[in-house]
């Protein structure tokens, strides 16, 4: 028995010193586990899709990822055992992958292609599509799904962009971007013919696709727009064969219009023709009132009466691109468009100082007018090498834009005209660009991107002032006030970006380097102004993605901001009788750095999005008032100093019900400015906020009711103060015929609390501005889709949580 028991101690001893060790190797074991997230009727990749790996014994979540710009994941480090993940992105159906399995034989699991179908939702019986999110966030930019917009349907892209973070529209339907006006446009990646806002009130919504907006641009991007980039992305069919899309629109007060868009595409070729009209009326009344000090004497001037803006818009565009081959693609588009801008307005003045309180009465009658012609000729060609992502890409792009402005304004009393002023401005300017990219990978992650670009722009203003005499009855011609300006900018620019990503950390940096060349004439005293410069933007983009599926971005940017060539004229030009402005030659660009750290995850069903930022402006430009004379503000522009922004944005995106989709959007933000002006020292500041809710109820299969508010807070300048202001949209849709015919009916404003408000100051003036807008706006949007037009959907979409497919 003593014998035994050894024989049985070192048994046990070699048993358990086995098991010990089997459990010492399954412990050094660790898997990993990739695929690629793809939606399902695109075929396109998902990016920023949320990976969750949870275990399957007790449903605790392990680890996370999301997925790159490839919709690619890798899940790393996952010790042996049973497992499921999960991957969602709003918008989309989650999807459920099961049966994963991590041992000593499989450690490395490649779960292929998972498709994500755009959420479903069922009702007794009836199936109710999803939609992918209005607003979508990716690493530089933040892209806005215009179909989803449905309050804005009969609009433009300014009306658009009311509800989306970042950008505020006023009720003139002027756009800014996180409180700046100093952002570029650009029309399929290229530059507009147009100013920024003439571009995006003309543009109708019907022919846009998305529109990204880029606060932080990277060094690739023209550094113009010290705010950043509006990108308007249209309409393009991908089907095979011939479709179109037809869209007609009429409303109350005079607003009508229409878009019809239709491409022809082979493999080897397409071709795409599109028409757009566009006509808007917005009657309202106007409150202001104005003081004058100079010396002793105090003048007051109010007005009161209705006034009419009234748009109408015209354009054709077509293309050609032709498959080469395999690696070479060339594409040629061209756009011809006509603008008409009318302000009129019929003001009573009452007039008088404190030196005489009299008070002279009379009306005021002003018809002004901005119309012009213009087209845009584009050439694009595309080579791929061998490897994946290595392509040389090459641009032309050639504008020319007619301007012709008139205004007339005259003053009676008992029909009687007693003066009045005719004012004239011609302005034809010419654009040319051409750049070359060329992007070389050096492994899937790992990339260099570098290009140069060319710009000239060329213009010159012809100003003509008339003034009534009472005695001939007649508009005597003012040579003193009447000049021409020539202005010619040239830019050069180069720049280079690397990337790369390592484990869950990815990094874009980049340096562009553009010399300028400016030119400013005046030919009545051959006055000249010039002046060349170096400029460099760094910029740096960086993501870290969470083992939750959390991803935290961070970014820096430098952009700038070049005074246009009205801005640097050098002499008076006349508005009307009562608002002469000046240029300043010697004004500075403003400079702008730019900071901003996002952050993005889901709570649970709940989508949620952060970006705080940083904002500091260096030789801020304002447009500064002052007392030119007797009842006459002068109307400059100078570089007063410096502003900063400091806030954060949100957007939640969550279903409060199953019908019922609610967007949260949010912007907070603390703003100062500092400087001089007039040799005067000041400093102001606000707190500023906004609030939008959008709301869509999915009343049956085929209608939809989208209830979208909005709310912005007062807001300080350099001389004055906004005040806040709210407005209520509605809109119902209705499709028809497997929606290829649907109805869309808005009411814009739908209590009639839209207005503009402003409050400006100075040493010697005063000014109260009081404007609102006639509402509720009703227009009713019918929209036709033949052969197709839109992307087919798969016809498994009623699956609210399906298994994944792989392949």
């Amino acid at each position: 028995m003593q014998r035994k028991i050894p024989i049985i101690l070192i048994s046990i001893f070699t048993l358990l010193n086995f098991t010990f060790s089997q459990q010492r190797n399954l412990s050094a074991i660790e898997g990993t586990i990739t695929g690629k997230v793809l939606d399902e009727s695109t075929k396109k990749p998902v990016e920023f899709s949320n990976v969750i790996l949870f275990a399957k014994k007790n449903n605790i979540q392990i680890t996370g990822a999301v997925t790159n710009n490839e919709g690619n994941f890798k899940l790393k480090k996952i010790k042996p055992g049973e497992y499921y993940l999960y991957v969602q992105f709003v918008g989309y159906a989650r999807n459920k992958v099961d049966k994963i399995s991590i041992n000593s034989s499989t450690t490395d699991i490649n779960l292929g292609k998972i498709y994500l179908i755009p959420s479903a939702i069922k009702m007794q019986n009836v199936l109710i599509e999803g939609k992918r999110s209005p607003i979508s966030y990716e690493l530089d930019k933040k892209v806005i799904d215009v179909s989803q917009m449905q309050t804005a349907m009969s609009g433009t892209a300014a009306d658009v962009l009311q509800n989306v973070p970042s950008v505020s529209v006023d009720i003139d339907g002027n756009v800014s971007l996180r409180g700046s006006t100093d952002f570029t446009v650009l029309i399929d990646g290229r530059p507009s013919v147009m100013s920024a806002q003439d571009a995006l009130q003309q543009i109708p919504a019907s022919s846009i696709k998305n529109i990204e907006v880029i606060t932080n641009p990277s060094a690739k991007y023209d550094a113009s727009g010290t705010a950043g980039i509006i990108n308007i992305i249209l309409k393009k069919n991908t089907n095979l064969g011939l479709s179109g899309i037809v869209d007609i629109t009429g409303g109350l007060n005079d607003k009508f219009g229409g878009s019809f868009l239709f491409q022809y595409k082979t493999n080897l070729l397409s071709y795409d023709f599109g028409l757009d009209f566009n006509h808007r009326s917005f009657p309202g009344t106007n409150l202001q009132e104005k003081q004058f000090i100079i010396g002793n004497t105090t003048s007051y001037l109010n007005s009161n009466g209705s006034m009419l803006w009234q748009r109408i818009l015209s354009g054709i565009r077509g293309g050609i691109n032709f498959n080469l081959s395999e690696n070479d693609n060339l594409s040629f588009g061209a756009r011809y468009g006509a603008r008409s801008f009318h302000r009129n307005s019929i003001l009573n003045y009452d007039q008088w100082t404190n030196l005489d309180p009299n008070i002279y009465y009379y009306l005021s009658n002003t018809n002004g007018n901005h119309s012009g012609t213009f087209y845009a000729l584009n050439a694009n060609y595309l080579h791929m090498f061998a490897g994946k992502e290595n392509e040389l890409t090459g641009e032309f792009f050639l504008s020319h834009n007619n301007s012709n402005e008139a205004a007339m304004t005259t003053s009676t009393q008992n029909n009687i005209q007693l003066n009045g002023t005719k004012t004239t401005e011609l302005g034809p300017q010419t654009q040319i660009r051409g750049k070359v990219d060329y992007t070389l990978p050096f492994t899937k992650f790992e990339k260099f991107s570098l290009g140069t670009e060319y710009q000239s722009r060329i213009s010159q203003d012809i100003n003509k002032l008339y003034l009534f005499d009472s005695a001939n009855y007649n508009y005597d011609f003012q040579s003193k006030f009447s000049n021409t300006n020539d202005f010619n900018r040239t830019r050069f620019a180069a720049y280079s970006i690397f990337s790369n990503q390592w484990d869950s950390l990815g990094v874009q940096i980049g340096v562009r380097a553009e010399y300028t060349y400016q030119y400013v004439k005046l030919e009545e005293t051959n006055q000249q102004f010039s002046f060349n410069r170096w400029d460099f933007f760094p910029s740096l983009h960086s993501s870290y993605n969470l083992a939750n599926g959390t991803q935290i971005m961070a970014s820096y940017s430098r952009r700038i901001e070049r005074p246009d060539g009205g801005d640097l004229e050098p002499f008076y030009t006349w508005f009307n009788a009562n608002n002469v402005r000046i240029g300043n030659p010697n004004l500075k660009p403003e400079l702008i750095d730019s900071y901003e750290l996002g952050y993005q995850t889901f709570l649970g069903s709940i989508s949620f999005s952060n970006d705080f930022y940083y904002r500091f402006t260096h030789d801020k430009i304002e447009h500064l008032n002052s007392v030119y004379s007797e009842n006459v503000t002068l109307n400059s522009i100078a570089n007063v100093g410096t502003d900063y922004s400091i806030g954060a944005e949100f957007m939640i995106l969550f279903n409060p019900i199953k019908l019922w989709e609610l967007n949260l959007m949010g912007d907070l933000y603390d703003y100062r400015i500092q400087g001089a002006i007039s040799s005067l020292s000041f400093a102001k500041e606000s707190f500023n906020w906004s609030i939008k809710n959008n709301n869509v109820f999915k009343v049956t299969s085929s209608t939809d009711l989208q209830l979208n508010t909005r709310y912005f807070s007062p807001s300080v300048s350099a001389q004055g103060k906004w005040e806040g202001f709210f407005v209520t949209d509605l809109a119902v849709k209705q499709d028809f015929m497997e929606k290829k015919l649907s109805l869309t009916l808005q009411i814009n404003d739908l209590f009639k609390t839209g207005k503009r408000e402003f409050t400006s100051q100075g040493i010697d003036f005063y000014n109260y501005n009081y404007f609102t807008r006639q509402a509720p706006m009703v227009m009713l949007n019918v929209k036709f889709n033949f052969n197709n037009y839109k992307e087919q959907k798969s016809s498994n979409e009623n699956q609210q949580d399906n298994s994944a497919q792989v392949d």
